[in-house]
């Protein structure tokens, strides 16, 4: 396996895990703020604090590991030819825009 295969393999195995921490964050979502659940103060402070943990950490880890994807290709988002690796990239922090803008919501809701 060569060096630039074991990295698209690192970046695929970073997105499986950024897409499993994001479905544990909707799961809380819907269990702390979508049921009676959210109606017990306790519960539903607890329940925000853990999804803005797992949407923080999802954030973190999504956008360090697009950069070091993108740093190890020496990816220009700006200059040259466009590819699929360049694609990929600006959905990668496209993505990363969604998960604050949920983190807001979700900050909302406690206020």
């Amino acid at each position: 396996m060569t060096s630039s295969s074991t990295m698209v393999v690192e970046f695929a195995k970073s997105t499986q895990n950024v897409c499993m921490c994001l479905g544990i964050s909707i799961f809380f979502i819907i269990l702390f703020m979508m049921t009676p659940l959210n109606s017990f103060l306790l519960s539903s402070i607890f329940g925000k604090v853990i999804i803005l943990t797992l949407l923080g950490y999802t954030l973190y880890y999504n956008l360090s590991q697009t950069n070091k994807f993108s740093n190890n290709f020496n990816i220009s988002l700006t200059a040259g030819n466009w590819d699929v690796l360049k694609t990929n990239i600006v959905c990668s922090y496209v993505f990363s825009l969604f998960l604050l803008v949920l983190m807001v919501s979700v900050i909302r809701k406690i206020f």
